[in-house]
């Protein structure tokens, strides 16, 4: 009696003399040792493949549980694994520090009303200063003269608007300072873009959505480097401390996201403002484990790394928020 079940019948359908078809290299067992391609043939019967299909949902899943026990309960533990090249068992760092990113921008997105405009404040004293000096015509048209044809619409779009409208005394009291010409490359790129966010307050929740997921990942090597050079008697390779860095920067992701899914009212609006503060004495945990050092050094330390890092981390939410998305 002839074997039955998944296992014959994919072996049966992706048998080629035991050659793989994907390198046509011999291939003595259920993955080839050339390309990596495993012996599994989707060209069959739907039953069998929606069965196979569900078999390896479940496999992403319980490597999905046991990544996130470990970063969740255990600091610094999931990047030991990965120190100890024990990987199978786990979603890869990039991998998983996409899908907390995605999630947690996704849940941002979905938090706010973006289109609504929010009032800039001014003071009483501050708008009796801006409306003490009045531009002349001279000064309005030599520096929307200098605009780029859409901004020159949105500047009289904001001068067109009531006299104690915050944005338009902004804008005024930006033409008493002189030609729009004559100033450098970086004041007329912020003017401009003050027009831009003056005319559309929305724009900037846009923008930080559209770039800040990049620029927080463009960053993360830069943690990395602070980390090697905190530890660099730990004598351990520069990708290890790249890790270790995404291993922290999702879990902050996951605290935020699950923060962003409770009421902004009442205890939970409590538990919302604690949980900003978890990723710090996290990352001091991190930091004891996974180096083996004392609780004095890893306070130190940290405070070191993320000094250093919000000098990196400024410039890049500043970058999402100017930088057209």
């Amino acid at each position: 009696m002839s074997e039955s079940g998944p296992d014959k019948i994919v072996t049966d359908a992706t048998s080629d003399g035991g050659n793989c078809p994907n390198c046509e290299r011999e291939r003595p067992e259920h993955f080839c040792p050339r390309c990596g391609q495993n012996d599994r043939d989707y060209a069959r019967a739907l039953r069998s493949v929606a069965g196979e299909f569900v078999r390896e949902t479940f496999e992403v899943d319980s490597r999905l549980f046991r990544t996130l026990k470990l970063l969740l309960f255990k600091p610094g533990r999931l990047t030991s694994e990965f120190s100890r090249n024990r990987r199978a068992s786990y979603m890869s760092p990039v991998r998983l520090y996409i899908f907390a990113s995605f999630l947690f921008f996704l849940l941002l997105s979905l938090s706010g009303d973006f289109g609504r405009v929010v009032a800039m404040g001014v003071s009483e004293e501050d708008r009796e200063n801006v409306l003490s000096e009045i531009p002349t015509e001279a000064n309005l048209a030599a520096f929307r003269e200098a605009l780029s044809p859409d901004q020159r619409r949105k500047f009289d779009d904001i001068i067109a608007r009531p006299e104690n409208d915050t944005g338009r005394q902004i804008v005024l009291s930006a033409t008493l300072e002189g030609d729009f010409e004559e100033r450098n490359w970086i004041e007329r790129f912020i003017l401009g873009e003050m027009i831009d966010i003056l005319h559309d307050p929305s724009v900037i929740p846009r923008r930080f959505l559209a770039n800040m997921p990049i620029a927080m990942f463009c960053v993360l090597p830069f943690l990395g480097l602070i980390l090697a050079a905190l530890y660099f008697r730990k004598r351990r390779f520069y990708v290890e401390h790249l890790v270790f860095a995404i291993h922290i920067q999702t879990f902050a992701f996951l605290v935020y996201a699950a923060a962003l899914l409770l009421p902004d009212s009442g205890p939970g609006a409590m538990v919302r403002a604690v949980s900003l503060l978890i990723p710090y004495p996290y990352f001091v945990v991190a930091l004891k484990r996974y180096y083996e050092s004392g609780w004095v050094l890893s306070i130190a330390k940290s405070i070191g790394a993320y000094m250093l890092y919000s000098l990196v981390l400024i410039p890049a939410f500043l970058f999402s928020i100017f930088v057209t998305g």
